[in-house]
């Protein structure tokens, strides 16, 4: 009796399997809609590729929206990184004074001082300047990289090598550019924000030009995946391989299957150091995700940058996708836990000497720096895991 009753009940129930394939199937159409937004923006500048960027824009709009639906029942590393692109546009209306530690991440040389105070190698700033007008390149290094201080993807950073008295090409060979060139380029990028900065270029022992990415996605000291990215041509995605790498550095294979998985790419000289570093930064910004980016140098790990949300094509197999899902929930609940304990709220800088990179008159220089003030803690008290890195 109690054996037909439960098989009764169980044939009113739906299957999950339908559940699955149509969250495959808009996960794909997820990933193919952002390829062709990374490449309708590395287009965006062309007055006639505008309407296909916002055509785009919104379909991936809907498609990210049907995918968030679709499944609530596991967990969704592209579920939650679609709420927080999302819930970011909010947060920038409701916090215009930049309170919240999500507002601190975007900024190159203020994630510099965050991760020089604990201890981790930076790249070194040669000059930085208040606005594109002020950029004055002569007295640079023969070779060396400028940046912008807000804005993501390779529109806002140039590798320059300089080739006569106001020349300069790519360290790709692939184009050259004058004095004012170089500031018409970056003017004419939109998503840019002042300050603008001259840092040394990174020398990758036995690599090209151009050093191998190392970008390792971590959640409040977890270290969820690392990516390994080799671009052989500057900004072109299109060149790129990848390989990823579990939290034990052990190849994946192919989990990013719209990816062009390379598994020659070698393992970064550091990779252990960088993965520690990582665990440790992703403690001291006081959020739940970041991925942490470095490259592997002449003088050994050295800090790229720290992004909140990582751009491009983000597609994972089911898989992969709900184990990233379950490290991410994992780690807001830490994060909280903490807090409940007593961390401070926010980005926690460390007690090693880390000078303030930014130009003079910049918000973070003044006497009342606001919500730039640098809290420092000692590392022991919250940005160590319990095991002790």
């Amino acid at each position: 009796m109690a054996d037909t009753l439960r098989s009764k009940i169980a044939g009113r129930l739906p299957g999950i399997a339908w559940r699955d394939a149509r969250l495959a199937e808009r996960a794909e159409q997820v990933a193919q809609l952002r390829a062709e937004l990374e490449r309708a923006r590395e287009e965006a500048a062309r007055p006639d590729l505008t309407e296909e960027l916002r055509r785009t824009r919104a379909q991936l709009d809907k498609a990210t929206k049907a995918l968030a639906l679709a499944d609530t029942g596991h967990p969704s590393f592209a579920r939650d990184l679609t709420t927080l692109r999302r819930t970011l546009t909010d947060l920038r209306g409701v916090d215009p004074d930049q309170r919240h530690p999500q507002r601190h991440i975007p900024f190159k040389l203020r994630n510099y001082r965050l991760a020089a105070s604990h201890g981790i190698a930076t790249p070194t700033v040669y000059r930085s300047w208040a606005s594109l007008e002020d950029i004055d390149l002569t007295g640079l290094p023969d070779t060396f990289v400028l940046k912008s201080d807000g804005g993501a993807g390779g529109h806002g950073v140039l590798p320059l090598r300089r080739t006569g008295e106001d020349a300069y090409e790519l360290l790709d060979g692939t184009r050259t550019f004058t004095a004012q060139e170089v500031r018409d380029r970056f003017a004419s990028v939109g998503t840019l924000s002042p300050p603008f900065f001259a840092e040394e270029t990174l020398v990758q022992p036995g690599g090209g030009p151009i050093p191998d990415d190392v970008k390792i996605y971590a959640s409040y000291g977890t270290v969820m995946h690392t990516l390994l990215r080799r671009m052989p041509e500057h900004a072109n995605l299109g060149t790129a391989r990848y390989r990823y790498l579990d939290a034990d550095a052990q190849d994946l294979g192919k989990v990013a299957p719209r990816q062009k998985i390379d598994p020659q790419i070698p393992h970064p000289e550091g990779l252990a150091q960088m993965m520690e570093h990582s665990a440790h930064l992703s403690r001291a910004v006081g959020i739940p995700f970041v991925r942490v980016d470095f490259y592997a140098t002449d003088r050994g790990p050295v800090l790229g940058e720290i992004t909140r949300v990582p751009g491009g094509a983000q597609h994972y197999i089911p898989s992969h996708d709900a184990a990233l899902g379950q490290v991410w929930e994992t780690g807001r609940w830490r994060l909280e836990l903490d807090l409940v304990a007593g961390r401070p709220f926010g980005v926690l800088h460390g007690t090693h000497p880390a000078p303030n990179p930014y130009p003079e008159g910049h918000v973070s220089t003044l006497e009342d720096p606001g919500p730039w003030a640098v809290r420092v803690v000692p590392c022991e008290q919250w940005c160590f895991a319990p095991d002790g890195h």
